[in-house]
C-alpha cells in the first residue's frame, strides 16, 4: 500500500505523512544508567524507611513501659531513649546502658538492640555509597564515550556545538584523557537528546516519508541511507549576499530595478509598504505614499508590466525616449523613488535558497574580469552548499561542512575592508550553516490501521481548538473596531486598512494596548479582561469548550491541576503504574462534539493542522500542533529534492496563498503546498507553477458567514494567507502578521491552551496535571511543577553521593517517576516586558527555557545536568513530565524513538 493510498483512506489527512526518527537507538541510554548506584540508593532509602518505622514502633512500646517505672534516675533516661527512637537518632551514652536494658521488658530490649544493629548496618550502607559512585563513574564515562563515538552523533554535535564536538574528538583520540566534568555532563545531555527527542533542526534526527502498510505495529523504524542537506542559517545571510552582489561596483549598473509589489494607486497617492520584500528590512513594512503625479504613474505603469524589473540603463532609455539630455534628471528621479521605497532592487534568482546559483549566473554576464571572478567564487560556494554528504563518516562530513564555510569566506575578497559584507563573510563559521538529516526512502513503516482512529480524533481536535486560535481575540477586536466602518464604506484595499490598523495599534490608549497584546503576544491578555465586549464574550466560549474536558481539573486558568501524585504512567491507558500515581482523565469524544456544535458562527474553525504525534500503547501522544496544508511534507520534499506536481486551485471556495519567498529564513524553504503565492520580491514569485496573488487585488471585508473581518479579492472570493514555513510565526513582519490574523488559520501550538499571565496560578507551591486522554489521543501528558527552590541541589562541599541520596529521597517522597522529562522556566515576563521586547527575542527566550530534557534519576550523569540546569541564573520553575512513550522501555531490536507528522484538513485535501 503506497503512502498516498493509505493516507487517502484516513479521514481528513492531507497528502503524505512525514516521520522523524531519533538519531540514536534507545539502547544508548543503557550506558548512561547507573544500576548499582541506583540499587544502593534504593537500599539505603528502604533501610531508612524500615528503620524509622521500627523506631517509632519501639517508642510507642516504651510509652506504656515508662508509666510503670519508679520515679528514680532511670525513668528520665528512658524518656530520652524513647525520644531518640521516635526521632530515629542514636540514643545518648546515658540513654542506653545495660542497666536500662535490664529494667525494660526483654522483648523491648531485644528490639532496641536489633534497631541499633540495623542503624549500624544503615550507616555502613551509606558509607559505601561513595565507593559505589566511584565505580559507576568509571563505567558510566566509558559507556558515554562508546555511545558518543556513533558517527551520526558526532556529525550532529559538530553542527550544533563545534566546541563540544572538538572536545569529544580529543577524547575519542585519547580515551585516557577524560574531559572536564562540565564537558561530560553536557555530552550526556546531548546524547540523551539524540535518543529521546525528534528535533527537526539538526542531524540528531532523520526526517523522511512514511511507508504505509495495512496492519502491524504503529511504527517500525528501519535503517536507510541518510544525507545531510546544507542551508544558509540565521537571518539576513541570503539577503546580505544578494544585496552584496547587486551593489557590487562591477555589477550595480546592470542591477534590475522593480516596482514595489505592494504599490497601488489610492486616490491622489501611490501607496506602498517600505521594507516589503526579501531585501527589505525585517520588521519594517512602514506605510508610505508619494503623490500620484503623471511621472510617477507612468513609471508605475511601465514597471507594472515588468515584474522582474529592468536595468537602470534600459529604464532610463524608455523614460527618456532616447533623449540623453534627460538622463541626469531621470537618474535623480529613480534614486529618489529608490530611497523612498516605491522602487526596489530586483533579485535575479528563482528561489531564496538559490541565491548563490542565481547571483553567480547573473554575475557571469558581466564584462569586467572582476565580475567573472566573483561569478566563479559564487559558483564554488553554491557547489559546496549543494553537496548532500552521507551521514556516516564524521571526517568527510566535517570537511564538507567546512567547505561550505570556506566558499562563503572567499567572497570577502570581493568586498572592501570595513564594509558590512566583508565583516559578515570573514566571521562566518559552521554555526551559520544549518544541516538537516533526511532520507529519500522511508525510514519507518507505519500501520494505517493503527493511525486511522488517531487521524479521526485529530480532525475532532482540529475543530475543538477553534476558540483557542491564538489570534482570534485580535480578529474579534479588529471586527469591533472597524466593522461599522466597513458596513458603511464597503471593503477597503488591504493596504489602506493596514494604514488604519497602524494608527489603532500604535495609539497610546486601551485599544492600542489590547491590539499590541493580542497580535504580538497573544497570551498576554485574557479575553475576559478585554475592554471590548465582543472579545469578552470569547472567554465564555472558551470556558464552555474547556468544560467539555470534565472531569479534567482546572484552576486559575491553568490547563488542569489536581492533588499530589498525579504524574507518571497510569494503571489504564498506555504505560504502567508506579505506586502512588493516579489514573488519567478520559474524556469521551462526544463531549467535544457537543461543545463544537454550540460554538457561535464568529468562532470559525481552523482549516488545517499539522499534528506531531508519537505512538504509545495503542494511543497517539500529541506533542505539538502547527500549520497544516502539507507544509511539513513540502519542507521534506525541498530538502530531499523531490519535485511534486504542485497544488491546483479548486476554482471554488477560499483562495489559499502562502507568503512564498517574502519571509526568507531558510527554515521556511519548502516546495509549494498552496495554489497561490502572495506577491513580494520581484523575480521570486510564480516560478514553480503557483498563481500570483497581488497585494493590490486584496481587500478587507466583513465575512458573511462569521461576521468577522477577513480577506477577499476585489472580485469577492475569500482569501486566506497562511504562513506555511517552519520558523516561528512571531518572526513575521507586521503586515504579514496582520494578514494571518485576518485569515484565521493559525492553530494553537498545543491542544491544551496555555495559561494567561492574568490568570496564572500561584507559583510558590507544587502544581499537578493528570494525563488527559481523548479517544485514541493522549492530549496532555501528566506533569508536576515545582518552584525551583523546592528541589534539592548540591550543597557547598557536599559529597556527591550524599546529594544523590537526598535527591532520591525527595523524588520518592514527591512521587516523581525515575524516568521523565523536565523543563525549567524563568519568572514569567510581565505583559509590558513582552510588548517592549521584539517578538524574536522573547520567542527565543521562551524556547530556550521550554525545551524538554530527558532525565533518568538513576543516571548520575543526567542528574548532574539536571542540577546544572536548575542553577542557571533566573530559573524559577521546574516541570516534570511523564516519559510517554518511555524511550527506555523494553524494546526488541534496534528501537528508535519516532514521531509522525500528520496533516489534517477540513473537507477535501487541497
Amino acid at each position: 500500500m503506497s503512502s498516498a493510498q493509505a493516507s487517502a483512506r484516513m479521514a481528513g489527512v492531507t497528502g503524505d505523512a512525514v516521520v522523524r526518527v531519533a538519531g540514536l537507538a534507545a539502547a544508548a541510554l543503557d550506558g548512561l544508567r547507573s544500576p548499582r548506584l541506583a540499587a544502593a540508593l534504593d537500599d539505603v532509602l528502604t533501610r531508612r524507611d524500615g528503620h524509622r518505622a521500627e523506631g517509632r514502633a519501639l517508642a510507642e512500646a516504651l510509652h506504656g513501659v515508662i508509666g510503670d517505672l519508679p520515679r528514680d534516675g532511670v525513668r528520665p533516661r528512658v524518656v530520652g531513649l524513647r525520644r531518640a527512637l521516635h526521632a530515629g537518632r542514636r540514643p545518648g551514652a546515658g540513654e542506653w546502658t545495660p542497666e536500662i536494658a535490664g529494667r525494660l521488658p526483654a522483648e523491648v530490649s531485644r528490639g532496641i538492640a536489633g534497631w541499633l544493629a540495623d542503624a549500624a548496618a544503615l550507616a555502613a550502607a551509606e558509607d559505601r555509597l561513595p565507593r559505589v559512585l566511584a565505580a559507576e563513574r568509571e563505567s558510566g564515562l566509558n559507556a558515554l564515550l562508546k555511545a558518543a563515538t556513533d558517527p551520526g552523533f558526532r556529525i550532529a554535535l559538530g553542527g550544533t556545538s563545534p566546541v563540544l564536538a572538538a572536545e569529544l574528538e580529543k577524547w575519542i583520540a585519547d580515551p585516557r584523557r577524560t574531559p572536564r566534568t562540565g564537558t561530560t555532563t553536557t555530552l550526556a545531555r546531548y546524547l540523551a537528546r539524540a535518543v529521546t527527542k525528534t528535533s527537526p533542526l539538526s542531524t540528531f534526527t532523520t526526517s523522511g516519508p512514511v511507508l504505509w502498510r495495512a496492519g502491524g505495529p504503529a511504527v517500525g523504524t528501519r535503517p536507510v541511507d541518510r544525507s545531510g542537506a546544507f542551508e544558509l542559517s540565521y537571518y539576513h545571510i541570503r539577503e546580505s549576499i544578494a544585496a552584496f552582489v547587486l551593489g557590487h561596483p562591477a555589477l550595480s549598473g546592470r542591477a534590475p530595478i522593480a516596482l514595489n509589489a505592494s504599490a497601488q494607486r489610492l486616490g491622489e497617492q501611490v501607496v506602498f509598504l517600505r521594507g516589503f520584500g526579501m531585501l527589505g528590512l525585517l520588521g519594517g513594512e512602514r506605510y508610505c505614499a508619494v503623490p500620484a503625479r503623471p511621472s510617477v504613474l507612468a513609471l508605475v505603469e511601465l514597471l507594472g508590466g515588468e515584474p522582474e524589473g529592468l536595468p537602470r540603463h534600459v529604464l532610463r532609455e524608455r523614460l527618456t525616449a532616447g533623449d540623453a539630455s534627460l538622463n541626469e534628471e531621470v537618474d535623480a528621479f529613480l534614486d529618489h523613488l529608490l530611497d523612498a521605497g516605491l522602487l526596489v532592487p530586483g533579485l535575479p534568482v528563482a528561489y531564496p535558497h538559490e541565491v548563490l546559483v542565481g547571483a553567480a549566473a547573473w554575475a557571469r554576464q558581466g564584462m569586467e574580469s572582476e565580475a567573472r571572478a566573483l561569478s566563479v567564487a559564487l559558483e564554488r560556494a553554491a557547489a559546496a552548499l549543494a553537496v548532500r554528504p552521507a551521514v556516516g563518516d564524521p571526517v568527510s562530513y566535517r570537511a564538507r561542512r567546512e567547505a561550505v564555510v570556506s566558499g562563503l569566506r572567499e567572497l570577502a575578497g570581493f568586498a572592501a575592508p570595513g564594509d558590512p559584507q566583508h565583516a559578515m563573510f570573514t566571521t562566518l563559521t559552521t554555526v551559520n550553516v544549518r544541516d538537516t538529516a533526511v532520507a529519500a526512502e522511508p525510514p519507518a513503516v507505519c500501520s494505517a490501521r493503527a493511525w486511522r482512529p488517531v487521524a479521526g480524533d485529530l480532525d475532532l481536535i482540529r475543530r475543538w481548538i477553534a476558540p483557542f486560535a491564538p489570534h482570534l481575540p485580535a480578529r474579534l477586536a479588529l471586527t469591533e473596531l472597524f466593522g461599522d466602518r466597513l458596513r458603511e464604506r464597503g471593503p477597503l484595499p488591504v493596504i489602506a486598512f493596514y494604514r488604519e490598523y497602524q494608527r489603532a495599534v500604535t495609539a497610546e490608549d486601551e485599544i492600542g494596548a489590547e491590539l499590541r497584546g493580542s497580535v504580538v503576544a497573544p497570551s498576554a491578555r485574557h479575553p475576559e479582561d478585554s475592554v471590548l465586549d465582543r472579545v469578552r464574550r470569547l472567554s465564555d466560549v472558551m470556558a464552555d469548550a474547556l468544560a467539555a474536558l470534565s472531569p479534567y481539573p482546572r484552576d486559575a486558568g491553568e490547563p488542569g491541576m489536581s492533588g499530589p501524585g498525579t504524574i507518571g504512567p497510569s494503571t489504564t491507558g498506555p504505560g504502567t503504574s508506579e505506586p502512588g500515581t493516579s489514573g488519567p482523565v478520559t474524556v469521551p469524544a462526544e463531549a467535544l462534539r457537543t461543545a463544537i456544535a454550540a460554538y457561535p458562527p464568529w468562532v470559525p474553525e481552523v482549516r488545517s493542522i499539522s499534528a506531531y504525534v508519537q505512538p504509545a500503547g495503542g494511543f497517539g501522544v500529541v506533542n505539538a500542533l502547527g500549520a497544516g496544508f502539507g507544509s511539513v511534507r513540502a519542507r521534506l520534499d525541498h530538502l530531499t529534492g523531490r519535485r511534486g506536481t504542485g497544488v491546483a486551485d479548486p476554482g471554488a471556495g477560499p483562495i489559499y496563498a502562502a507568503f512564498g519567498s517574502r519571509f526568507g529564513i531558510s527554515l521556511n524553504d519548502h516546495r509549494r503546498c498552496l495554489p497561490y503565492q502572495l506577491g513580494g520580491t520581484p523575480g521570486l514569485i510564480g516560478r514553480d507553477g503557483a498563481a500570483r496573488l497581488r497585494i493590490e487585488d486584496l481587500v478587507v471585508r466583513l465575512d458573511g458567514e462569521s461576521g468577522l473581518l477577513g480577506l477577499a479579492t476585489t472580485g469577492g472570493r475569500e482569501v486566506r494567507v497562511v504562513h506555511t514555513g517552519a520558523a516561528a510565526r512571531e518572526f513575521l513582519p507586521p503586515f504579514s502578521l496582520l494578514l494571518t490574523v485576518l485569515s484565521g488559520d493559525v492553530p494553537p501550538l498545543t491542544i491544551l491552551p496555555p495559561p494567561h499571565p492574568s490568570r496564572a496560578a500561584p507559583r510558590d507551591r507544587r502544581r499537578d496535571w493528570p494525563r488527559l486522554v481523548v479517544g485514541s489521543l493522549v492530549a496532555g501528558r501528566a506533569q508536576t511543577r515545582f518552584p525551583a527552590g523546592d528541589v534539592p541541589l548540591p550543597r557547598q562541599g557536599e559529597e556527591e553521593s550524599r546529594f544523590l541520596l537526598r535527591l532520591a529521597e525527595w523524588r520518592r517522597a514527591e512521587g516523581i517517576p525515575r524516568r521523565c522529562f523536565f523543563r525549567t522556566r524563568p519568572e514569567p515576563e510581565s505583559v509590558a516586558e513582552r510588548l517592549t521586547t521584539s517578538p524574536a527575542s522573547w520567542t527565543q527566550t521562551q524556547e530556550k527555557w521550554h525545551k524538554p530534557m530527558y532525565l533518568d534519576f538513576g543516571s548520575w550523569l543526567l542528574v548532574r545536568g539536571f542540577a546544572a540546569a536548575l542553577r542557571r541564573p533566573g530559573t524559577a520553575l521546574v516541570t516534570f513530565e511523564e516519559a510517554l512513550p518511555d524511550p527506555s522501555a523494553a524494546q526488541s531490536g534496534d528501537h528508535h524513538v519516532a514521531e509522525l507528522v500528520l496533516d489534517v484538513t477540513a473537507g477535501s485535501p487541497l
